[in-house]
């Protein structure tokens, strides 16, 4: 392994030589395979890791004296990102030594917080187009759906940790819990549908009725092979996500389809959509006790929630200091674990006591502080362009709206989506035209 692991990282370093661009591209298709554990003498590692090695190396020694004054002169501007950015990565660091066991949690801040940020400085330093990370992120998505649906239709390719677990008819993909699909692939599916509303646009009489607008957006978006391709990303992953049977990610992509449709102008659709949303919530009893939390997924998180606030509200080291990077099961949930009555579970499934028990209230207040400026940014890039800054801030309420029941964040891939994401905000921001190469 440890010969396989050297030859790989050296070819990775030589694409990132030749073309970083593709290389980071070729990193970003390859984020499940985190994976792919193994380890390199005593230092447990996984192939993504060993892929962003090369990447980060190369960018170092080719080209971090070239971004640094760009990176600078970004920070200056944006002073109160910088704010939060550097106090997120302060109190991930703290967090590290809060812990009982930081030679462990060191391996977890690696994970999800050193190498996706520095990847975030990364992608902004060296300027990689909004439109390639977009691409880059719905090209990820096709190993996981074809996976999820193939396991769907054929009940194979499921994990092996898996085999003895009941699904109850739910896909995992890779990964193991059916949530990750939704977690992995709503989020994107925004994004890729950003693209597809952005190349089948055209420019529209005030005279053309609503079916001839249609047929004139369906053949803008037809005349070119990708979009097709693209379509076909987003068909697939929306039907992975319908397969894992996530209402979490259902209900959070519908809240993104929801915004997204509001400021494009289409709020009667936006309306309709929500009150249709109610009358079922209302009207199916599966589903109303499941927004309701009477389910026993609902009535976990509750338990969840409640034994996470018992802990932080405890003493004002807890309330401060949260648990610690990779200590919540042992500090907070063991004490009551009954693996008859609930699953072992690592994280309150809450973004905000996600964030606050692994990193401390101020690690919570400066996540809420770099969400608050993306969607600032957002906002900013609607005013220019209406589809593509409609569907980030779409994304960022994808995010938070699952991130109220699930963990969004704190997993390999999901830590760096979510800064390849903000990436995509900034870099968005900064072109003046993000989609041209897409238009004839």
């Amino acid at each position: 392994m440890l010969i396989f692991s050297l030859i790989y990282f050296l070819l990775f370093c030589y694409l990132s030589h030749k073309n970083f661009r593709l290389a980071v591209g070729i990193f970003i298709i390859l984020l499940p395979a985190y994976l792919i554990r193994f380890n390199i003498g005593s230092l447990p590692t996984t192939l993504l890791e060993v892929s962003f090695g090369a990447l980060f190396l190369v960018w170092i020694i080719k080209y971090a004296r070239e971004d640094w004054p760009n990176i600078l002169r970004e920070a200056k501007k944006r002073p109160w990102f910088t704010f939060f950015f550097c106090l997120f990565f302060l109190s991930s660091v703290v967090s590290i030594f809060v812990s009982d066991m930081w030679y462990k949690s060191l391996g977890q801040w690696r994970a999800y917080f050193l190498e996706p940020m520095l990847l975030f400085v990364m992608l902004v330093g060296r300027k990689i187009k909004p439109r390639d990370l977009i691409w880059f992120l719905a090209l990820s998505t096709v190993s996981v759906s074809v996976v999820a649906i193939v396991q769907k239709l054929t009940g194979q390719l499921f994990p092996p940790s898996l085999w003895d677990d009941e699904l109850n008819g739910r896909v995992t993909s890779f990964f193991t819990t059916p949530n990750a699909v939704g977690l992995y692939l709503a989020p994107i599916v925004m994004l890729s549908l950003a693209v597809i509303a952005r190349n089948g646009a055209t420019k529209q009489s005030h005279t053309q009725t609503a079916s001839v607008a249609f047929f004139s957006w369906t053949m803008g978006l037809l005349r070119r092979p990708a979009n097709v391709g693209l379509l076909a990303m987003t068909f697939i992953s929306i039907l992975a996500i319908f397969f894992s049977f996530s209402q979490g990610a259902w209900i959070a992509l519908g809240a993104g389809f929801v915004v997204m449709a509001f400021f494009l102008g289409y709020k009667k659709i936006a309306l309709i959509t929500v009150l249709s949303g109610i009358i079922i919530a209302l009207a199916i009893p599966q589903i109303r006790s499941a927004v309701l939390f009477q389910d026993r997924a609902g009535q976990n998180r509750l338990t969840l929630w409640s034994h996470s606030m018992t802990f932080l509200t405890s003493s004002p080291k807890n309330f401060f200091l949260g648990t610690g990077i990779r200590q919540y099961f042992r500090k907070v949930e063991k004490p009551y674990y009954n693996p008859v009555e609930l699953e072992r579970l690592i994280y309150p499934h809450n973004s905000f006591l996600n964030f606050w028990t692994e990193i401390g209230l101020f690690g919570l207040l400066s996540a809420i502080g770099i969400f608050v400026y993306s969607f600032y940014l957002a906002f900013k890039i609607k005013n220019r362009d209406k589809i593509l800054g409609s569907a980030l801030i779409a994304v960022l309420v994808v995010i938070i709206v699952h991130g109220l029941v699930d963990v969004p964040y704190f997993k390999n891939d999901l830590s760096m989506l979510f800064w390849i994401i903000v990436a995509t905000i900034f870099s968005s921001f900064f072109s003046s035209k993000v989609f041209s190469s897409d238009q004839s």
